[in-house]
């Protein structure tokens, strides 16, 4: 998806990690149906890109007929209206609509593409804000912080897999080399602002070894296929927030197919 060109390479082997929103829960805090902010990042290695867009672009033929974006199919897979047969969607029957899904999930499942999630509950952070003598009044989105806290979570993942190719002697001299860095590439006109990269580097917490490029890519959605399956997941995950207690195959899929590894919940103090 052009991504390899628009920033240098840094490292062995550069992990690009797609950013995913759920789907739309915007920064509204009425919507009682949408109690949770969710941010989620898939960790797509370079040299699977090729792949996974080969894989992504023959199933939109199969399902559609011809490419995304070309007469007769949408710009790109909504999450909510292949879910819920809306939009483009109105007209397929449930099995149709919950075949194009389970394609989609089985890219990442049969690669066990591991994803990373910051969630917030959005009544729990209105609340926060509201306390007299807040630390939280100055923010103004529920991204603020959850983009943060999912930065935070990134870092240690991928310091961790850093760390787990080191050997014993580089330990011994302090030798860390960062092999693997992390592009985070969000969709294009989503809530990841450019600031909360600079928010997040400057913070107090000690962050591990920096293996997070300092700057957001931006592409819009129909135009980047990992961005797509995140924004997916993503809705997956803010369905079972929803109801937890209840049922939900496609986040269980996920979770049981080594797919989701990390689920961070950003608590107020």
């Amino acid at each position: 998806d052009g991504i390899r060109d628009r920033s240098p390479s840094r490292g062995l082997g550069d992990v690009y990690k797609r950013q995913g929103e759920s789907g739309d829960t915007g920064n509204s805090f009425s919507d009682p149906n949408q109690r949770h902010h969710v941010h989620l990042g898939l960790l797509v290695h370079e040299g699977q890109c090729i792949s996974m867009n080969g894989e992504f672009n023959a199933l939109c033929r199969r399902h559609f007929g011809s490419p995304l974006g070309e007469a007769g199919t949408p710009s790109h897979i909504n999450p909510r209206d292949v879910y819920q047969g809306t939009g483009f969607f109105t007209s397929w029957n449930p099995q149709k609509r919950a075949d194009l899904i389970q394609d989609c999930l089985d890219i990442l499942l049969r690669r066990e593409v591991p994803a990373i999630i910051a969630y917030i509950n959005k009544e729990e952070f209105v609340s926060a804000k509201a306390r007299p003598d807040s630390p939280y009044s100055f923010l103004g989105s529920p991204s603020e912080v959850a983009i943060s806290k999912f930065l935070m979570a990134l870092n240690l993942f991928v310091d961790e897999a850093n760390m787990s190719a080191i050997g014993h002697e580089n330990i011994m001299e302090s030798d860390l080399p960062v092999r693997d860095y992390s592009l985070i590439v969000a969709g294009q006109g989503k809530s990841v602002a450019p600031e909360f990269m600079n928010q997040f580097l400057h913070q107090e917490e000690e962050i591990p070894s920096p293996a997070v490029l300092e700057n957001f890519c931006y592409v819009q959605s129909e135009y980047s296929v990992c961005t797509q399956l995140a924004n997916l997941c993503a809705y997956f995950v803010r369905r079972w927030l929803q109801t937890p207690d209840e049922s939900h195959s496609y986040f269980d899929a996920l979770q049981e197919g080594r797919v989701i590894q990390v689920i961070y919940p950003v608590q107020f103090y």
